[in-house]
């Protein structure tokens, strides 16, 4: 009769785990993290008899999860992905709108200025027209000098951002710690603590979308390691991460392992390949691929801008007669010495662009690094964009002595005392946009005048024309002039011009031709230079030390009779002249600021650039969240809870739980009958 009784009891035990079970199912349905639960059950050992054995009822083995490593392992990588690209969109979408478009702002008011400098050249004494230019020049910093503010306030931004997440990060590391001394401690019993499993898998998940991270799973828990390698979780023990300035730049701040938590060693910084995934690995990633990049090239076109400007100005003379000086200043490279750096060293760095014009619209940085290995002193500069060396010198007798390094249109120099392994960064235009200024307000340092004037002699017989004159850098013109004469051929046609600076150098460009024909002019000047009237030429003068005429051109065209005199003089008419004015205006369409773009295609490839990264993640975070939709599917299908299974069961175990009841009512029953008999 007690086998009766106790097999009926098992059942109703079995019945009521499989009831509460579903009613957690039930109950936790919508709980984030949470794993649907089934009770499993096996016969309990039977009793042997004459009759055979006979059966002892059921026993509940436990109450088990259902969970797929595969497909948890899949989710949180693409969930790890996931919030790296949306972290990455999401800053890159703010820059672009902060932007605009390639023909506002920064391009708007280029164009301003340089329109400006248009009505100086066909006005160039109004004063009111010189003071319109200079405020479009004021109106053009003020814009620059904002976007420079705007990247400053996005890297603070992004600065916060990376450490919230880096105190997240050692937040779950100790929580999965934690945990995974507890799930030991729990199951010792022999039955596995399911909370504390969702918990844990939870506290892994949340931390994937900080950071890409490896799981390892053994006899002790979870082991929890960064890309590189580098342990979040070793069993009970987790390590921190802290942040702190970048070597390369203080403005910055980078990841590093700080090791067990209270540690006062000194952190570790992380390479960018060691904090893939995660919003640490997208903030990384938008930093080092869109933000420094996007500032570097607006910063070398604004450095390009104010150098060719500054170039041609001082290539005129201003409304006073005085030659043109700087219209704009920009920041010098930003040097920084590593932190890393031996604490006795005494080396200080500074660098200048000797190519602003040419700037590359994409500048790249470089690292100037020190060596005196066996016993060599070598200086090498790296471009870290591209890893390569552009330049090395090892020519120094020590390390104490200046030199002087130029590579990638940089000069740098270095002084007093660097030690093996010391390095400095180099930013060519990294304090371009928040130091760009006009370098003067007055009106009349507008050098809108040439300070050349070439001219046919009045009393000339002959057809040829020649026009004012322009000059390059280095130029000279004596108070005297230089004078030159034509002497036409007595055959033939087409003559000769003499009266060249002795030992100058004299180009002849035909049109339609790129490649001159240079002359070299005798010491006593008795050189003639051929020139032929049927095709006119372009005559440069270029070499001349004595400051007579150099680095002058002008073209002449016509046909000059023998005799005819043109002269190169100093242009006395400064305030009625607009010819560097217009070549001032002219910069917006040259093709001499970066990689033969003009200056406004440089801004527009900027900002269309922008809004194409922009894009791209865009698209790479849909499809990247399509895919995690399709994981949570799946695993749901695997871990989750089906309400309607669930009621199912519920109906089930009702009737398992009547059924057993039945079982020791009969029992009951039976018992009351043998009683019965004795009484």
């Amino acid at each position: 009769m007690s086998n009766i009784f106790s097999i009926g009891l098992s059942g109703l035990q079995a019945a009521q785990i499989g009831i509460a079970t579903a009613g957690e199912n039930i109950s936790n349905s919508s709980t984030t993290g949470y794993n649907v639960e089934s009770a499993v059950f096996n016969e309990a050992s039977g009793q042997y008899t004459a009759s055979g054995y006979i059966g002892g009822g059921v026993n509940t083995a436990t109450v088990q999860r259902a969970y797929s490593q595969y497909l948890t392992t899949a989710l949180n990588n693409a969930q790890s992905s996931n919030s790296a690209l949306t972290a990455s969109y999401t800053l890159a979408t703010q820059l672009s709108n902060l932007v605009g478009s390639p023909t506002s702002g920064i391009a708007s008011s280029i164009s301003s200025y340089f329109s400006g400098l248009q009505n100086v050249s066909n006005s160039p004494s109004n004063t009111a027209t010189r003071q319109t230019a200079i405020s479009d020049g004021q109106t053009l910093a003020d814009q620059i000098n904002a976007a420079g503010q705007q990247y400053d306030s996005m890297r603070q931004s992004v600065n916060t951002q990376l450490s919230n997440a880096v105190t997240q990060i050692n937040s779950y590391a100790q929580q999965i710690a934690q945990l995974n001394t507890q799930i030991a401690t729990a199951s010792a019993g022999g039955q596995q603590p399911n909370q504390l499993l969702d918990q844990r898998d939870q506290a892994v998940s949340n931390l994937s979308q900080l950071v890409g991270v490896q799981v390892v799973q053994n006899s002790s828990g979870y082991s929890v390691f960064l890309g590189n390698g580098q342990p979040l979780v070793v069993s009970g023990q987790n390590y921190n991460l802290t942040t702190q300035p970048s070597s390369s730049n203080p403005s910055e701040l980078t990841v590093a392992w700080q090791g067990l938590p209270g540690s006062s060693a000194t952190a570790q910084p992380l390479s960018s390949a060691a904090l893939q995934g995660g919003t640490v690995g997208g903030l990384i990633s938008f930093v080092q691929g869109t933000l420094d990049p996007a500032e570097a090239q607006l910063g070398a076109i604004a450095t390009s801008f104010a150098a060719q400007v500054n170039q041609q100005n001082a290539l005129g003379l201003t409304l006073g007669g005085a030659a043109g000086s700087q219209l704009f200043t920009v920041g010098s490279p930003v040097v920084t010495a590593n932190l890393n750096n031996n604490p006795s060293s005494t080396a200080t760095v500074s660098a200048q662009l000797t190519s602003a014009g040419a700037l590359s619209p994409s500048t790249d940085n470089y690292t100037l690094s020190y060596s005196n290995a066996s016993g060599t002193n070598t200086w090498t500069l790296t471009d870290t964009t591209t890893n390569q060396v552009v330049g090395t010198t090892n020519t120094q007798p020590s390390a104490s002595e200046p030199f002087v390094v130029s590579a990638a249109g940089l000069s740098i120099t270095s002084t007093g005392t660097m030690n093996n392994g010391d390095s400095f960064a180099i930013q060519p235009t990294a304090g371009a946009l928040d130091n760009f200024a006009l370098a003067t307000t007055d009106p009349s340092a507008i050098a809108a005048a040439s300070p050349v004037l070439v001219s046919a002699a009045s009393t000339n017989t002959g057809t040829a024309t020649v026009t004012q004159g322009t000059v390059s850098a280095g130029y000279a013109v004596s108070s005297s002039g230089l004078t030159l004469s034509y002497t036409a051929a007595t055959t033939g046609s087409g003559g000769t011009l003499s009266g060249f600076p002795p030992n100058s150098t004299v180009s002849v460009t035909i049109p339609g031709s790129s490649t001159p024909t240079t002359y070299t002019i005798a010491s006593d000047g008795s050189t003639t230079v051929p020139y032929d009237p049927s095709t006119g030429a372009t005559i440069a003068i270029s070499g001349d030390t004595s400051g007579t005429a150099n680095n002058v051109s002008f073209t002449m065209t016509g046909t000059p009779a023998s005799g005819d005199t043109f002269t190169i003089a100093q242009n006395t008419g400064a305030s009625q002249d607009g010819r560097n004015a217009l070549a001032l205006a002219n910069l917006t369409s040259g093709t001499a600021f970066t990689n033969s773009q003009t200056l406004t295609n440089a801004y527009s490839n900027y900002v269309n650039t922008i809004g194409n990264t922009a894009s791209q993640l865009q698209a790479s975070s849909t499809s990247q969240q399509s895919l995690v939709t399709q994981l949570t599917s799946q695993q749901q299908s695997v871990q989750g809870v089906n309400l309607d299974e669930e009621a199912a069961n519920l109906l089930q175990y009702q009737q398992l739980y009547q059924a057993n009841s039945k079982v020791i009512q009969t029992a009951e029953s039976m018992f009351q009958t043998l009683i019965g008999i004795f009484q």
